[in-house]
């Protein structure tokens, strides 16, 4: 049975969100309600990309606004890099347009780190905290005090937040270029990095982190991630949801999920009420920053560099293969026609003499 809310029709509520949700499509709707307030000043005015999930169906990535999305929902056509076309991504920027992406079971939702209104210059620093597969959340943590670290380092504040998976985000205000914020980025990760190498690394390939946390710097300039208060297709669904530094060591991602989140509201300032004004990026903090590969393209490279080195290597492989099978047919001509090693020649054939009787 469906309802209606701001004008939008809400439909099959009661259906299961998705396998190990343990939540329905109600639950979903109704947190989302819940969290407006909180949620909307992170997605209002920024090119938006969802996760939906369809009832016995795979999550997918939608950044295309559908044709049949009512036409009071705000849009912007942006030219896409990475699919070399162009994409109407919708705008998020209040709570019936919400409404209406909840009851299409968008789940999750990326915004861009940029204003439509000047894609040029991210809002914030995004500094992604990832620990090694199987390793305990308090790896993570113990990575974020790290930046935080690096940030006082630099007189920068950040304010953090569960990434809803198994991770933190840390979000740093800032006043810059799109080219500025990246080199910043990889800077204070390299900086955190450095503070304990036994725990932190940069590097973009999985194979090479050693089971270290990965502190990635590449949500930069054109990137998006999961923004504050935004559930997360997870089992129990849980919540990217911010905490104060204060109580960092004492959480955990589960703590936070479409249910329990409610309960937390009643008080709760947005972004934990840490999130600083936007500051000046120091120069020589930048500086540092471009002479730092970006990650992502110093692994394709290198990722190509040992792709030939296998390839090179598989090549001489085969060419030794090749070369002893020959020497195997060689061999066994050879024995075949008597000249084989440790075989004595065969004997020619004689017909046997003729005796006179006497």
């Amino acid at each position: 049975m469906g309802t209606e809310r701001e004008g939008v029709a809400l439909t099959h509520l009661d259906e299961r969100l998705f396998d190990g949700a343990g939540a329905t499509k109600r639950d979903l709707v109704d947190y989302l309600d819940a969290v407006s307030g909180l949620i909307l000043p992170e997605l209002r005015g920024r090119p938006l990309s969802v996760i939906r999930v369809r009832a016995g169906q795979q999550p997918f990535m939608q950044k295309n606004l559908p044709d049949y999305a009512p036409p009071w929902i705000g849009s912007v056509t942006l030219w896409a890099e990475s699919s070399r076309r162009e994409v109407r991504y919708a705008l998020c920027d209040d709570r019936r347009t919400l409404l209406w992406l909840a009851n299409q079971r968008a789940v999750e939702y990326h915004p861009t780190l940029s204003l439509t209104g000047d894609l040029g210059r991210p809002t914030h620093l995004v500094l992604d905290i990832d620990p090694p597969p199987g390793g305990p959340f308090g790896q993570a943590v113990a990575a974020a005090h790290l930046i935080r670290a690096a940030l006082s380092g630099a007189g920068l504040a950040g304010a953090v937040k569960t990434s809803g998976s198994k991770g933190l985000h840390i979000y740093v205000p800032v006043q810059a270029s799109g080219e500025e914020a990246a080199a910043a980025t990889r800077a204070i990760a390299t900086r955190a990095a450095r503070l304990d190498p036994s725990l932190a690394t940069t590097a973009f390939i999985k194979e090479d982190r050693e089971g270290k946390v990965f502190l990635d710097s590449t949500r930069a300039f054109g990137a998006t991630v999961a923004a504050a208060y935004s559930p997360r297709i997870r089992p129990g669904v849980p919540v990217s949801f911010p905490v104060r530094w204060e109580d960092i060591d004492s959480v955990t991602p589960g703590d936070f999920t479409v249910h329990s989140v409610l309960a937390m509201l009643d008080g709760h300032a947005a972004w934990a009420g840490e999130l600083p004004a936007p500051q000046v990026l120091p120069p020589e903090l930048v500086e540092e920053g471009r002479a730092i590969p970006v990650a992502r393209v110093q692994a394709m490279h290198e990722g190509k560099r040992r792709k030939r080195a296998r390839d090179a290597q598989l090549a001489q492989l085969a060419q030794l293969a090749q070369l002893a099978q020959l020497g195997f047919q060689r061999s066994l001509i050879s024995r075949q026609s008597g000249g084989g090693p440790g075989r004595s020649p065969r004997p020619s054939a004689r017909m046997p003499s003729r005796m006179s009787a006497r």
